[in-house]
């Protein structure tokens, strides 16, 4: 029995003994795991904070190399949606939010790197690229919003005779010399029509039964060339060079003049007579001078060359260029000077121009005061019954039906005679000052250098040559 619990006794010894390093043991592992894991957990710390770092550096490095920030982003107005609009605005739209992303990726600060790798530029000159975008955004949706505004304007039952559109959306041009002839908006600016027809511009439907089916207004131009010429290239260069237009002016003017020309020659007498309008219904010397000065020739007509030298003069022209032709206009005799009897006679033709040009516009007054002239108000309850119409109105009924104002004495049509009779005496004493502020005797003749300086003191004297405009 003792000699089998020895060994026993031994082991327990030596297990005792043992076991106590086994806490050791344990402690010192555990603090070694801490240690190691506290090591590994500092050294991936600090490489993520590295490459967070260089994260950063590489977005800022883009940021100022031509990428966009989110920082920086645009204050973009709201785009609409389809439904607002419309199904045809689809490619307007498109191209707005398209252009719209293309200026978002421009550079917030215009900082850009040079060959050598620098960094150069000033945040100044990106902030001034920032506002040019932006409104060069807002321009543009605002012409989207705007055709698709006008898209919404449907002429149903009109086709375009150019393109074939079918209803014509947007603005519509209808001639009005035309039975029916439509075209659409894009195809208004090709101009293939007959020039001398005169369009409409129609914005708001008009209902399908009610387009008028007839000719509305009769062409205002009488000219017989239907479709556009183009002038030859060495003929606009030598007209720019020669007159105050150019290009664009050239050719503008060289349409106006096929628009009017009746014949090859040129504008003839009649045709010129008919764009003064109610003036040219009547001789006057003014009218007579004014041809004179377009026809440079003296052939009867003005051609293109002439027409335009003219216009330039008029429009353009210097107030010395026009003192010089309002004394060739006054020189009747064409000898060069000026005589009492010239300055009388363009005195006295302007003076009537003067008063056609007035009555025209008193006339216009009129019409206009009597269209809107309201003869009900203040009148008596009695005067809404019937009652027989009065054989003596005071007057016949104008154009527009109504009944004109009984005539008094000192209307103006018992003032024509004496305002005639005072002119003649106004033009004698006109004439008079003239030639004492010449300093010119009785029998004497005006000079082209005298007439100068009195034109300077008094422009008046060529009041005649721009008192019609440019006629043209």
């Amino acid at each position: 029995m003792t000699d089998s619990l020895e060994p026993l006794s031994n082991a327990l010894v030596s297990t005792s003994s043992s076991s106590s390093w086994l806490p050791f043991c344990v402690g010192l592992a555990t603090g070694a795991v801490v240690f190691g894991g506290m090591v590994l957990a500092r050294h991936y710390i600090g490489i993520g904070w590295r490459m967070t770092k260089q994260d950063d550096d590489d977005t800022e490095h883009v940021n100022l190399n031509g990428s966009w920030r989110e920082d920086n982003l645009l204050m973009l107005p709201s785009t609409p949606t389809h439904q607002e609009l419309g199904h045809q605005d689809t490619l307007n739209t498109t191209a707005a939010i398209t252009t719209q992303h293309s200026l978002l990726a421009t550079p917030s600060h215009a900082v850009r790197p040079d060959h050598d790798g620098n960094l150069v530029g000033t945040p100044e000159q990106g902030t001034s690229l920032h506002q040019d975008n932006q409104s060069l955004l807002n321009l543009l949706f605002n012409i989207a919003e705007d055709q698709a505004r006008k898209e919404g304007y449907i002429h149903r039952g009109i086709s375009c005779n150019l393109c074939n559109a079918s209803p014509v959306c947007g603005i519509r041009y209808k001639c009005a010399s035309c039975v029916d002839y439509d075209i659409c908006e894009r195809c208004e600016p090709q101009d293939t029509h007959n020039r001398t027809h005169t369009f409409l511009k129609i914005r708001l439907p008009v209902p399908p039964l009610a387009n008028p089916r007839s000719v509305l207004v009769k062409p205002f131009y009488s000219g017989t060339e239907t479709s556009a010429k183009r002038l030859p290239w060495h003929d606009i260069n030598r007209l720019k060079s020669t007159t105050y237009f150019d290009q664009n002016e050239v050719e503008a003017l060289y349409d106006q003049y096929q628009a009017l020309c009746t014949k090859r020659q040129g504008i003839t007498r009649e045709l010129y007579d008919q764009c003064l309008g109610p003036l040219g219904l009547e001789k006057n010397l003014v009218l007579d001078r004014l041809f004179k000065f377009y026809d440079i020739n003296g052939d009867g007509y003005i051609d293109f060359e002439e027409f335009i030298n003219g216009l330039s003069v008029l429009v353009k022209g210097s107030q010395e260029e026009k003192i010089a032709y309002a004394f060739e206009g006054y020189d009747l005799d064409g000898e060069g000077t000026l005589s009492r009897d010239n300055l009388r006679k363009m005195f006295k033709a302007y003076f009537y121009i003067t008063i056609e040009l007035v009555r025209d516009v008193v006339k216009a007054c009129e019409e206009e005061m009597m269209a809107n002239f309201d003869d009900t108000q203040g009148r008596p309850v009695s005067s809404l019954f019937s009652a027989p119409i009065p054989t003596d109105t005071g007057g016949a009924p104008n154009a527009s039906g109504k009944v004109p104002f009984p005539g008094n004495p000192g209307s103006r049509e018992d003032m024509w005679p004496v305002m005639e009779a005072m002119s003649q005496d106004a033009i004698e004493e006109m004439v008079e000052n003239v030639f004492k502020m010449a300093k010119v005797e009785l029998t004497e003749r005006i000079t082209l250098d005298q007439f100068k300086e009195l034109a300077v003191i008094d422009s008046s004297l060529i009041a005649w040559f721009d008192a019609l405009g440019t006629v043209f």
